[in-house]
């Protein structure tokens, strides 16, 4: 396949790919014993590493502290079907972001398969680090799921709607 061919079907990728919307994200608020913790899943992020954020100056995306990109490169345009997942974890005693803390995130649709999202650490672009949160991109259809999240050893489930692409 020539490279003016390849790069014709990128563009039509590109240019099909869903566009996201705020009605596209998806916001549920939980509590453990210590923990307040906020749910959000939309649209995938772009994932930079602390020193990519430095060199790229980006206007949007996540910058990571910990843990891997799901899914392969940086910069990877908003395939079908690929969600981003964030966990936000406070302190109850404090209100403060916890920052530290062991998060393990699962989701399970009503076909019962289980899809476990490799958690990374990270901050929104925009934000900045009191954005601090735990989460990835993850392949996930729309419909409905339950999502198990722990910190340190404390559990919260969430029953939530991931709705389809405009």
């Amino acid at each position: 396949m020539s490279k003016f061919v390849l790069l014709a079907c990128l563009i039509g990728f590109i240019a099909l790919a869903p566009q996201s919307r705020a009605d596209d994200v998806v916001s549920l608020d939980g509590k453990t014993k210590q923990y307040r913790l906020t749910l959000q899943i939309g649209p995938t992020e772009t994932m930079y590493s602390a020193a990519e954020a430095k060199a790229k100056s980006p206007t949007s995306g996540e910058v990571m502290l910990s843990g891997k990109m799901a899914g392969g490169m940086t910069g990877m345009m908003a395939m079908s079907g690929m969600r981003h997942v964030e966990l936000h974890v406070y302190s109850l005693a404090t209100g403060k972001v916890v920052t530290d803390a062991r998060v393990t995130i699962a989701l399970t649709g009503s076909d019962k398969k289980r899809h476990t999202v490799p958690v990374a650490r990270m901050y929104g672009v925009t934000e900045g680090p009191d954005d601090l949160h735990y989460g990835n991109n993850v392949m996930l259809s729309p419909g409905a799921y339950t999502v198990d999240a722990t910190v340190n050893g404390e559990a919260a489930r969430f029953s939530v709607t991931v709705p389809g692409g405009s």
